[in-house]
């Protein structure tokens, strides 16, 4: 959609979950808003591909009950239908081999690694943001291999491989909040990208698409405008930057000097290399659900909660989490993912109905470290030194992962927004 008028109250860079959710808000609120997407469709990480009737997500996404997405989702009315994760029995890979629990664990390890499991609900996580996962594993799980099935969770509920590193009371949160329900959404996250695109357009506000932000203009320390990537320049009071924290930095003239440069600095973002499948049937329709324990790996059987396919296809993914890695050898990554394929799924060549590699993508924009107390690195949707600067994302203040992070700070800086004019 083009522009409909030339001024605004408040621009918003990004059309993903983030810069729709504080386009609605700021919308609803009756502010005149703008929504610029440098890409032709909106979503971001969060789009949803039709590749051959099958419907693929970017990588593995799913939205925890009692998480900040689902909750302001069924604020704003456009909470998606879904069903819930069947796990079944977890597999672990390691040494090239399949360990299962609780079949492959000696009963003293199962013991403890039921109980460890169990008693995460009870475990206060505050106290807990500034230690990592190794060191608190290490205090509280015996055994080896308990120790490292806990770790293999921790990375899927993070993104982060790095478990020295990772915050162990962040991880463990996120635990708690997968415990109590793992929603995938019917049709993949497109449809909540679509429904959030219509609450904000049914509110007034405007959506120009394929066309991206070149600069926030910035005069005596307060936002004037923005120049756009076709030229035009439109004069706007806030800016609330959506699109990612190195976007963000490119956007406003000497940041390198400002919080942003200091936040960019310090995050630590994450990349992933993606293989998503479809197939007719699956060899092993047993094993839902599996991870890496001596390397970073990540499976799972999507269809079944949910229909991902038009003709009944089931939809895997499989994933290895490369960290900090984003110069890794992508085809030594889809070799790897083949492979753990043909472990968990013999034969499954022979089924395939669609399949997507996506090596080195951008996963997350920050670690949540413990060194940071298991926050972003932007500790609010403030920019201090810009007055009508605000930012919001996966990468701002304490709370959840992806899009319960990304979709709570939304909330924040748009109240900020309405708070200031």
């Amino acid at each position: 959609m083009k522009r409909t008028t030339d001024e605004y109250d408040v621009a918003v860079i990004g059309g993903g979950l983030t810069g729709l959710t504080a386009a609605v808000y700021l919308a609803r609120a009756g502010r005149s808003v703008l929504i610029l997407e440098k890409e032709r469709e909106l979503g971001g990480l969060a789009r949803t591909v039709n590749v051959n009737g099958a419907l693929f997500n970017l990588g593995p996404h799913a939205m925890y009950e009692g998480g900040a997405a689902l909750r302001i989702l069924n604020e704003l009315g456009c909470l998606p239908e879904g069903g819930y994760a069947m796990k079944g029995s977890l597999i672990g890979i390691l040494k090239g081999g399949i360990l299962e629990v609780p079949a492959g664990l000696t009963p003293e390890e199962n013991q403890e690694w039921s109980s460890v499991m169990a008693g995460l609900r009870h475990v206060d996580t505050e106290p807990i943001r500034s230690v990592g996962v190794q060191a608190w594993a290490e205090k509280h799980i015996r055994f080896g291999r308990a120790r490292l099935f806990f770790y293999a969770m921790c990375r899927q509920w993070s993104y982060c491989d790095d478990i020295r590193r990772l915050s162990a009371g962040y991880a463990i949160k996120q635990g708690q909040l997968a415990g109590q329900g793992v929603r995938y959404v019917e049709g993949g996250w497109q449809t909540v990208v679509d429904d959030l695109r219509r609450a904000a357009l049914q509110a007034g506000a405007a959506i120009a698409s394929g066309c991206g932000a070149e600069e926030i203009m910035i005069r005596d320390g307060r936002v004037h405008g923005l120049k756009l990537s076709d030229g035009a320049f439109v004069p706007v009071p806030s800016v609330i930057a959506a699109a990612g924290l190195e976007e963000a930095c490119r956007l406003v003239r000497g940041s390198e000097q400002m919080s942003l440069g200091k936040w960019k600095s310090v995050s630590s973002p994450l990349y992933a290399a993606c293989l998503d499948i479809a197939l007719r049937r699956a060899p092993r329709p047993d094993r839902l659900f599996a991870l890496g324990l001596d390397e970073p790996f990540y499976f799972s059987k999507h269809s079944g909660p949910v229909s991902l396919s038009d003709d009944g296809a089931l939809v895997m993914h499989a994933m290895r989490y490369n960290g900090g890695d984003r110069e890794r050898d992508p085809d030594a990554d889809k070799q790897a993912l083949t492979r753990l394929m043909d472990l968990l799924q013999p034969g499954w060549e022979r089924e395939v109905v669609a399949i997507r590699y996506s090596p080195n993508v951008l996963v997350a924009h920050d670690a949540r470290t413990a060194s940071h107390n298991g926050a972003g690195p932007a500790p609010g949707h403030a920019v201090p030194e810009v007055s009508g600067l605000y930012v919001a994302g996966d990468w701002v203040g304490s709370e959840g992962r992806l899009a319960d992070a990304g979709m709570a700070s939304a909330k924040r800086a748009a109240e900020a927004v309405l708070a200031r004019c």
